[in-house]
């Protein structure tokens, strides 16, 4: 009478019709559900793995930026400590120019003096 009705299509309405039937709707429901049910635990297992994995590279990588900065820090504080070295020996070699232009100023002075006094001067 359905196909009178509706026509020769398939699963116009479930167990009606070409095609296999079903046992019966609830055990099929029952089953696909437990089906579903068991790939969703499938999936959610899946997630947490992924997140512990997740977690344990983003805990690699804050280990490495640290470890960056610190590297850093210390290679800053080693250029300092270099430069406050060569500020030091620049102002030791212009102590010991500026001492050694007046040492020589002063034999110079000390040579014209005597030219002088010797009644020859030779500037």
């Amino acid at each position: 009478m359905s196909r009178q009705t509706l026509g020769k299509r398939k699963r116009y309405i479930l167990g009606f019709g070409d095609g296999p039937k079903p046992s019966s709707s609830s055990s099929t429901s029952s089953r696909v559900s437990q089906d579903h049910v068991g790939e969703l635990q499938k999936l959610k297992a899946e997630m947490e793995e992924m997140k512990m994995e997740r977690e344990i590279e983003r805990e690699k990588l804050r280990r490495q930026l640290e470890h960056e900065r610190r590297e850093r820090e210390e290679e800053k504080k080693e250029r300092e400590e270099e430069q406050k070295q060569i500020a030091h020996l620049t102002s030791l070699v212009a102590e010991f120019l500026k001492g050694k232009t007046q040492t020589h100023k002063s034999s110079i002075h000390h040579d014209g003096a005597m030219y002088s006094t010797g009644g020859t001067n030779t500037r």
